[in-house]
Formats: structure tokens, C-alpha cells, sequence
């Protein structure tokens, strides 16, 4: 098995994963696993994504970001692969369960997105042996993990028979509020979130409808977060970059925040700076503002 994945026996497992049924026996993470610990928030929905969704779930991942509250999702495409990314680019920490081994990651078009959330100081985590392939039937098992770590779920959009709606389900049985975008009336992924609405889960159109349930997210303050981090540079680059986007830094400070080796840390620093990406004034490194 991969040298970088972390085996997590079931009496290591917090308290909110240990006791829902069929309580995995072992889990298998990368990353920050420091997070699996934390409270963390849920966002899930439909792979086909309307437009007015991207937009919504790109909002709420935001606000849920910058008041350090760590995005849960299932790394497949469509909502699932907006919230995570939002987060990142708003130099938050984020989740991802799969529904297969690390020897398939899936889907693959989103590898890039799994390196970025492992570089990006965030965790990917499974029940699955490395080989395991993506099968039909592990998805349900994945979305029960999904909602056991987050203290609840936001449904952005749902089709009338989906996948979202069994981790819907997982989290009413589980004891977790369940929050939903109201769905527009002509869209196919309207109908599911509308049905939820009328079955008990609760109207989302602003993040108080969420954080009025949850008083120790309601009292975090909310960062300002002035420039949005680009994904696509260098990996290296991200972690320094995210911490330098809401504050000047000196290297002591780098040098405790990025847990890096000077020498590394310094060549990195060394390269952004060439790159035009960072400049050091008086001991100083600060973002280069783009015109």
C-alpha cells in the first residue's frame, strides 16, 4: 500500500463516525487527519449542475470558507467538485470521501483536484482497500460517511431519484439538519431539492438560515479574504500563496505556518518571487498585485 496513506483503526475514530450503523471497522486517509475531528459542514448535490447551482454552491461554500468552517463533499463531478474547489480557492481546508480505493481515484478527470486538496493541507479519506475500483454500490456507503463527519448537509440541487437523496436520508437517520436550495421550477434538479422542502428540510437563500443552528459557527468571525487563490499554479506555490493572500508575512512566520524545512521553503520563496508572484520588502513577502 501507498507509503503516504494512513491507516485509522475503529477506536481512533471520533465519536460521531464510530456510532452510526455499519460503522466502518478502518479507515484510510491523506492528508490532514486532524480535520476528521473538527466540525465540519456538508455540501452535496446533483453531478449535472445547472448554472443557478454553480452559482449558489459557489456562494455558500464561500461564506462557509471564510469562517473556517472545513467543506465536506464526494469528490465527484458537478457540485461536489464546486464546493471543494471553492474552498481551496478561498484558501480554506477541505474533504473528500471517495467510493473506491486510492488506486482509483475517481473520477479521474479530478486527480488534479485530489492532489490539490492533499497539498492544500486538506484530506481525502475511504473505507476502501487501495485497489478497490469505484463500484455502484460502494456511493451509498460513501454518502453515510459524508454526512456522519458534518454537523449537517446543504443539497444545492437534486434530481427525483438520486444518489443525494440517500445521503439525505442518511443524515435524518443520523440526526443532522438538512438544508436545501429552493429548486427552480423548470429545472429537472429542482424537483429533488423541492421534495426535501416539503419533507422537513430546511429553505436555504442566505448562510444565517444555515449558521442560526449552529452558534459555534455562528460566533466565528469572517476572514476578508481580498484575492482569490488560482489553482492552477504550481502546487508548491499554494500553500504559501494561501497564507500570504489575507496577510504580509515574514519568513519566521512561513516558516512555522507551512511546517517547512528552511532550506525548501527559501528555494520556493526564491522561485515565486522570480515568477513574479511574491515580492520581499524589508524582510517582508507580500503578494504582487496584478493589474
Amino acid at each position: 500500500m501507498d507509503k503516504g496513506i494512513i491507516e485509522i483503526e475503529k477506536e481512533s475514530f471520533p465519536d460521531k463516525l464510530k456510532n452510526i450503523k455499519d460503522s466502518q471497522k478502518k479507515l484510510y486517509a491523506k492528508g490532514n487527519i486532524d480535520l476528521l475531528y473538527e466540525k465540519n459542514f456538508a455540501i452535496v448535490g446533483t453531478r449535472r449542475i445547472t448554472e443557478y447551482g454553480e452559482k449558489n454552491c459557489r456562494f455558500f461554500a464561500k461564506e462557509l470558507t471564510l469562517r473556517n468552517i472545513p467543506i465536506v463533499s464526494g469528490m465527484a463531478v458537478g457540485t461536489d467538485s464546486i464546493a471543494h474547489k471553492t474552498c481551496l480557492e478561498n484558501a480554506g481546508n477541505t474533504i473528500a470521501v471517495m467510493g473506491s480505493g486510492f488506486g482509483n481515484i475517481f473520477p479521474k478527470s479530478n486527480l488534479k483536484l485530489y492532489e490539490k486538496i492533499i497539498d492544500n493541507n486538506g484530506l481525502v479519506i475511504t473505507e476502501f482497500e487501495n485497489e478497490e475500483k469505484p463500484l455502484k454500490e460502494n456511493f451509498p456507503k460513501r454518502n453515510r460517511i459524508v454526512t456522519a463527519i458534518s454537523e449537517g448537509i446543504l443539497v444545492i440541487e437534486a434530481g427525483y431519484r438520486s444518489g443525494t437523496s440517500i445521503t439525505v436520508n442518511n443524515a435524518k437517520i443520523q440526526g443532522k439538519n438538512v438544508f436545501a436550495l429552493p429548486g427552480k421550477l423548470d429545472s429537472c434538479v429542482g424537483i429533488g431539492v423541492n421534495k426535501m422542502i416539503k419533507n422537513g428540510a430546511i429553505l436555504t437563500t442566505n448562510i444565517e438560515d444555515i449558521l442560526e443552528y449552529y452558534p459555534e459557527f455562528k460566533n466565528r468571525k469572517r476572514r476578508i479574504l481580498n484575492k482569490k487563490i488560482n489553482l492552477d499554479m504550481k502546487s508548491e506555490y499554494i500553500p504559501i500563496y494561501s497564507l500570504l493572500v489575507d496577510k504580509e508575512k515574514n519568513l519566521d512566520e512561513l516558516i512555522v505556518q507551512t511546517n517547512m524545512e528552511l532550506r525548501k521553503l527559501l528555494k520556493i520563496l526564491t522561485n515565486m518571487e522570480i515568477e513574479g508572484i511574491i515580492e520581499k520588502d524589508l524582510g517582508i513577502y507580500k503578494i504582487i498585485e496584478k493589474d
